[in-house]
C-alpha cells in the first residue's frame, strides 16, 4: 500500500512525465524509480532503494538541497528537463504539502545564463502552414522576445541555425517529419500544441497590456501570433513566476540583414572551428573580449547578423573610428564599463523572484558607472555616441537609494539578514540591537553557568530542532545540576536547557524572526523600486552592449592593425589592398603574406585560382569573405585599404564533408551545397568555391566544374573566387568575358617547392602534388615510384598531358590526327579554327578512342 508521500510523488510526476522530478524531503531532493536510475547514471550518484528485495522495491538517489544548483546545471546541459517540487507546511493543519515551483529546461534555464554570460539562451517555437513558417524565440534570462515570418523551408532552416536555440517547441506532425527535423540545429525538441490564432492573440494582448497587436506589427500574421503565444505560454507554464521583464515583442525581417546559412557559418568558422585541436580558433576569438556580458551577447549577435543598410554600417564605422583615434575616451570608457554587471539577467532573476540582496548591490555598483559614461559620451565628437548618452538619464534617485540602503557585500540568502546598513531604517536598527543584546546575554549566561556548575568546557549550541542548549561533554556528565533539563544525547556529549534559557530563547528567536521578516520586507520594497524601471534598465543594457562592442571593435583594430573600410553605393564591388585572414594571422608564428583583390563593375567578376595544395588558395578565398562580413557588421577590416559595396549574401563551398548517418556521401553533400548557391545567389552575392567535382570521376568532375563556372559567369554574375586543381578550366577562364586566371606563386628548387603565398595573374598547370606529398613525409621510395608512374601516364595517355583541354592544344591535336587519318568522317566535320571552350571539351571526349588508335598506327 502506498504512503501519502508516495501518492504525492506520483501525482506530481504524472503532471510532468517528461521531466526529472526533484522531490524535496526535508533538506534533500530525492529522485525515485526511473528518474533515480537515470540521474544516478548521468550525475554519478549512488543508487539506493527502499524496500530492497521486495516486490515494492523503489530505486532512489538524492543530494542536499544546498548543492542542487550544480546537479541541476549538469542535467540541463545534458538536455534533460527538471521539475522542482518544494515542500511547505500548512499553517492550519501543520501538514507538509508539496507543489511544483518551477520546471527548468534547456531553453528556460536561468542557471545556464549565469554560467555562459556571453551567450543567449533561446527557446524557439515553429509554426508551419503550407510552405510558410512562423518562428518566435525568447531568452528568458534577458527578456528578449522576437518573431519572424519566413516564406520557405530553406529560409527557415537558415534562420534557425543562425539563432541556434537550446530548445525548440514543435507540433507533433512536424516532430514526426524526420527529414525536416534532421535539418534543425542540435536542440531539445519539445512537442507542444499551438493555440488557435484568436486565443493566442488574446493571450499576448493580456500579457503585454495592449488592446491589439498592431504595436508589434503582427496583428494579421497568424503564424507569428501562434508561434509567439506558444513561446510565452510555455515560459509561464514552466516558470510559474512573474514574467513582466518580457516587455515587448519585436518583429523583424530577414531582408534587413545579410543571410548567413549554416554551411557558410561552418565553412568560415565564425563561432565553431571545423576541427577542434590546440590550434583551432574562430572569427569570434579574434576580437578582444568585451567588458560586459551584454557586450558579449551583442558581439555574437552582430557577427551573426551583418547589416545591409549602408547608413547603419557607416554609423558604426564612424563610432569605431572615434574610439580608435581618441585614446582618452577609449581608456576611460573601458574603465567605466568594466564594473557593470549583467543587468539584463540580474533583472530577470529579481522579476521572477529568484534574486537576492547581492543582486541589488550589483545594480548599485553598475548604476554608479552611469554618470561617468554619460559624461564621456556627451563630450565625444561623434553624434552617435553623443545620442547614446541620453539613455543613462533617470537613474540618479534609485542609485542614491541603493547606496544608502545596502551594505558593501550583502549575503547571498535574503533570509540570513545583514543586507542593510545601519541608520537606513530605525525599526530594523532596533531589532538588530535586541539581537545583539541577546548575544551578550548568552555570553554572560554561559559564564554564569560555568561558574555555578564547575564545568569549564561548557558551551552554548543552537540547532533547528532543539533550539539553544548547554552542551556538556561526557567527561563532566557527573557535574550536571539536577534542575537542568535534558534535550538531546550525542555520542560524546549531552545537550540540556534551563527554564531561564528556554524563556530567553523565545525572546531571541522572536527577535531574529522579526528582524529577518523586516529585512525581507525592506528587500521587497527595494526590489520593486528597481523592477519599476524594467524598461529603462533593458534599454540602457542594450546601449551598454552596443558601446561595448564598438569599443571592442576599436581595441581589436588597434591590436591587429585593421583599417576602416570605405562603403560604396551601387554595385557589390570589392577592392582590397593587402588583405589578410584575421584568424590565421592570429595563429601564425610568421608574418602573414597579404594579397590584393579587385572585382569591380567593369572588371572580371569571376577569378579562377590555381596552384598546389597548402599554397594558400583556401586562405585567400576565406579571408575576402571574412573581410566583407567584418565590414558589414561595422568593424574595421584586416587590410591596408578596402572599398566595398554591400553584398546580400556570402556563399561558401569549401572542403570535404559527408553525412553518413543520412546516407549522403561527400560528393552528394558537395553537390547539395553547390545547389544551394546556384539556386539562391544573386548578382550582389559573394561566392567562394574551393574545389568542385573532386568526389567523382575525373571527366564527370571536370564537366560539372566547367558547367558550374559558366552558369555562375553567364547567369548569376556574382563576384566569385573559384579555387581548383582542374587546370583544364584555365583556358575556359581565358575565354569568358568577365573571368580571369590567377594562381598562387610557388618557387621550386632541388630541395622541393617553396610556397610564396602570393596571388598573381595567370593560371598554373602544375599542382606539385607529388612534391607536396614528399614534404608531408611520405616514404622516399614511394615518391620515386609516383614520379615514374606520372611520367608513364603522361606519355601513354595523352588526355593527361598538361593543358590538353586548352583550345590551342585541341586544335593542334585535331590537325595532327587529320594528317594521319584523312578519311575519318568525324574529323572532316571539325574546323580546327572554329572552337569554343565548350565544344573543345566535347571534342576531347569524342577524340579519345581515335587518338589512341592513331598513336598505335
Amino acid at each position: 500500500m502506498s504512503t501519502p508521500v508516495q501518492r504525492q510523488y506520483k501525482t506530481l510526476k504524472d503532471q510532468n512525465p517528461d521531466a526529472i522530478l526533484f522531490f524535496q524531503l526535508g533538506d534533500f531532493y530525492e529522485m525515485f524509480h526511473e528518474d533515480a536510475v537515470l540521474v544516478s547514471r548521468v550525475l554519478g550518484l549512488t543508487l539506493t532503494a527502499r524496500h530492497r528485495g521486495s516486490e515494492n522495491e523503489m530505486p532512489m538517489c538524492g543530494f542536499p538541497m544546498h548543492a542542487h544548483a550544480e546537479y541541476l546545471q549538469k542535467l540541463i546541459e545534458s538536455g534533460y528537463k527538471v521539475a522542482i517540487a518544494d515542500q511547505s507546511e500548512n499553517p492550519e493543519t501543520k501538514q507538509i504539502d508539496r507543489k511544483i515551483t518551477r520546471v527548468i529546461t534547456p531553453g528556460t534555464s536561468l542557471e545556464e545564463g549565469i554560467k555562459n554570460p556571453d551567450k543567449s539562451i533561446f527557446l524557439a517555437a515553429i509554426i508551419r502552414e503550407k510552405k510558410a513558417y512562423g518562428l518566435a524565440f525568447s531568452d528568458l534570462s534577458t527578456g528578449e522576445f522576437r518573431t519572424v515570418n519566413l516564406p520557405s523551408e530553406k529560409s527557415f532552416i537558415d534562420e534557425i541555425h543562425r539563432i541556434n536555440p537550446q530548445e525548440i517547441l514543435i507540433a507533433e506532425d512536424l516532430f514526426l517529419d524526420e527529414k525536416f527535423c534532421s535539418q534543425l540545429p542540435k536542440a531539445l525538441l519539445t512537442i507542444r500544441k499551438a493555440s488557435p490564432a484568436k486565443s493566442a492573440a488574446n493571450f499576448l494582448q493580456t500579457h503585454f497590456g495592449v488592446q491589439n497587436l498592431t504595436v508589434f506589427g503582427i496583428e494579421k500574421i497568424k503564424l507569428l501570433i501562434m508561434a509567439s503565444a506558444m513561446v510565452l505560454q510555455y515560459l509561464k507554464d514552466t516558470q510559474k513566476a512573474d514574467l513582466s521583464h518580457i516587455t515587448k515583442l519585436t518583429k523583424y525581417s530577414p531582408h534587413d540583414i545579410m543571410i548567413l546559412d549554416a554551411q557558410t557559418m561552418r565553412h568560415l568558422e565564425i563561432f565553431q572551428p571545423i576541427r577542434f585541436d590546440e590550434n583551432s580558433a574562430t572569427l569570434l576569438s579574434v576580437f578582444q573580449k568585451t567588458h560586459t556580458p551584454m557586450g558579449g551577447r551583442k558581439l555574437r549577435n552582430w557577427i551573426a547578423h551583418p547589416l545591409l543598410s549602408i547608413e547603419r554600417i557607416k554609423t558604426r564605422h564612424d563610432a569605431v573610428e572615434e574610439l580608435h583615434k581618441d585614446i582618452a575616451l577609449r581608456q576611460k570608457l573601458k574603465i567605466a564599463l568594466t564594473p557593470i554587471s549583467d543587468l539584463e539577467r540580474i533583472l530577470a532573476r529579481l522579476v521572477t523572484d529568484r534574486g537576492n540582496g547581492r543582486d541589488l548591490a550589483f545594480f548599485r555598483d553598475s548604476f554608479q558607472s552611469f554618470l561617468p559614461i554619460k559624461t564621456l559620451l556627451a563630450n565625444s565628437n561623434n553624434s552617435t555616441l553623443q545620442k547614446k548618452s541620453e539613455s543613462f538619464n533617470g537613474f540618479e534617485k534609485i542609485t542614491e537609494k541603493l547606496e544608502k540602503a545596502l551594505v558593501e557585500l550583502p549575503p547571498l540568502e535574503i533570509t540570513q539578514g545583514g543586507i542593510f546598513r545601519e541608520e537606513y531604517n530605525p525599526e530594523l536598527d532596533e531589532l538588530k540591537r535586541v539581537n545583539e543584546n541577546s548575544e551578550k546575554w548568552l555570553e554572560n549566561f554561559l559564564e554564569q553557568k560555568k561558574t555555578e556548575s564547575g564545568i569549564p568546557s561548557l558551551k552554548i549550541k543552537y540547532s533547528k530542532n532543539f533550539g539553544y542548549c548547554l552542551e556538556v561533554s561526557n567527561a563532566h556528565k557527573s557535574k550536571i545540576p539536577s534542575d537542568w533539563i535534558r534535550r538531546q544525547t550525542l555520542v560524546n556529549a549531552e545537550r540540556l536547557t534551563t527554564p531561564e534559557l528556554s524563556e530567553y530563547e523565545n525572546k531571541i528567536l522572536n527577535a531574529q524572526a522579526q528582524m529577518c521578516e523586516y529585512e525581507h520586507k525592506l528587500f521587497h520594497e527595494l526590489k520593486i523600486l528597481v523592477t519599476l524601471q524594467t524598461k529603462e534598465i533593458q534599454q540602457v543594457s542594450q546601449i551598454i552592449g552596443e558601446l561595448d562592442v564598438l569599443l571592442t571593435f576599436a581595441f581589436t583594430a588597434l591590436n591587429w592593425k585593421w583599417n576602416k573600410p570605405e562603403i560604396m553605393e551601387g554595385n557589390a564591388n570589392i577592392y582590397v589592398e593587402e588583405g589578410r585572414h584575421p584568424v590565421i594571422e592570429k595563429l601564425s608564428t610568421v608574418p602573414f603574406i597579404s594579397n590584393h583583390l579587385k572585382m569591380g563593375s567593369n572588371e572580371q567578376h569571376l577569378h579562377l585560382i590555381t596552384g598546389p595544395n597548402m599554397a594558400g588558395k583556401s586562405t585567400f578565398l576565406r579571408q575576402n569573405a571574412l573581410i566583407i562580413l567584418l565590414a558589414q557588421i561595422g568593424s574595421f577590416v584586416p587590410a591596408k585599404k578596402a572599398s566595398l559595396g554591400i553584398f546580400d549574401r556570402i556563399f561558401t563551398r569549401v572542403g570535404a564533408s559527408d553525412n553518413l548517418a543520412g546516407g549522403q556521401s561527400t560528393f552528394f553533400v558537395e553537390m547539395m551545397e553547390t545547389s544551394t548557391i546556384l539556386n539562391s545567389a544573386t548578382e550582389r552575392s559573394f561566392i567562394i568555391l574551393d574545389e568542385i567535382g573532386r568526389g567523382t570521376s575525373t571527366f564527370d568532375g571536370i564537366s560539372l566544374a566547367w558547367a558550374i563556372t559558366e552558369y555562375i559567369h553567364n547567369t548569376i554574375k556574382a563576384k566569385t573566387l573559384f579555387a581548383t586543381h582542374y587546370h583544364e578550366l584555365i583556358d575556359l577562364a581565358n575565354n569568358l568575358s568577365h573571368a580571369t586566371n590567377y594562381h598562387v606563386s610557388v618557387a621550386q628548387n632541388k630541395d622541393g617547392i617553396v610556397f610564396l603565398r602570393r596571388i598573381i595573374p595567370g593560371g598554373i598547370s602544375d599542382s606539385f602534388g607529388i612534391e607536396v606529398a614528399a614534404s608531408a613525409g611520405l616514404p622516399k621510395p614511394l615518391i620515386l615510384n609516383a614520379r615514374e608512374i606520372l611520367q608513364r601516364l603522361e606519355s601513354e595517355n595523352l588526355l593527361q598531358e598538361p593543358n590538353l583541354f586548352s583550345i590551342p592544344r585541341v586544335r593542334e591535336k585535331i590537325i595532327e590526327i587529320k594528317e594521319k587519318s584523312k578519311t575519318d568522317e568525324y574529323l572532316e566535320k571539325i574546323n580546327p579554327n572554329d572552337l569554343s571552350p565548350k565544344n573543345a571539351l566535347d571534342i576531347i571526349f569524342e577524340l579519345k578512342d581515335l587518338i589512341n588508335k592513331t598513336e598505335k598506327n
